[in-house]
């Protein structure tokens, strides 16, 4: 199943706004697809893009085969697990599960997105403090080429004293960027603790 899956979703690609190709909409087991379309998330009107792509080819689909092959597909996509981890791949949910399956479901998917947006919040932290190292290495360079600038020989005083102010400033600015790391550091190592700590909660999943 999970090989027909995987042959399913190349042939999407490979066929590109296409859902079938010519072959697959002449040799269509329409339950099967219905099945494979319900396990994967897809809501039932997915039908209407194979109805489009097999058009081309003179094929109808079999609603009714489709419609029994995806209620089943379903109840296999509608468990906890699976909400879990369309929650945590910030994967939109189509609404498609049952009465009796979606409090669970959408419990579990609920769960996954507080696992998506911890990592979010790692990755952002992470992010900004790679970003002020470069500004620290980017201002430690003009720093020093501004100092190389000021003592050499054929500078005139004038612009020694200007560059020494300049040079001030800049400094004044890496102190900042200094105590914004710091900051960046506290804010990184309270987003990875957030994170393991619902990883540690939603383990189960």
């Amino acid at each position: 199943m999970k090989l027909f899956i995987t042959l399913l979703v190349g042939s999407l690609v490979l066929s590109g706004c296409a859902t079938l190709n010519k072959e697959e909409c002449l040799t269509a087991n329409w339950y099967q697809i219905g099945y494979e379309d319900g396990a994967e998330g897809y809501p039932e009107t997915r039908i209407k893009s194979h109805r489009e792509a097999c058009a081309e080819h003179g094929i109808k689909p079999n609603f009714n085969d489709f419609k029994k092959g995806h209620s089943e597909g379903v109840q296999l996509f509608c468990k906890p697990r699976n909400g879990f981890a369309e929650g945590s791949r910030n994967r939109s949910y189509e609404g498609i599960c049952p009465a009796e399956l979606e409090a669970d479901f959408l419990a579990a998917y609920q769960a996954g997105r507080e696992v998506y947006t911890a990592k979010r919040a790692v990755s952002d932290a992470e992010r900004s403090l790679r970003n002020n190292k470069k500004e620290v290495e980017s201002l430690k360079k003009r720093i020093a080429e501004k100092k190389k600038v000021m003592l050499a020989q054929e500078t005139t005083v004038a612009t020694r004293y200007a560059l020494d102010a300049e040079i001030s400033e800049m400094q004044k600015s890496f102190g900042a960027l200094e105590q914004q790391e710091k900051q960046l550091l506290v804010e990184l190592n309270q987003a990875e603790a957030d994170l393991r700590r619902l990883e540690s909660k939603y383990a189960y999943y």
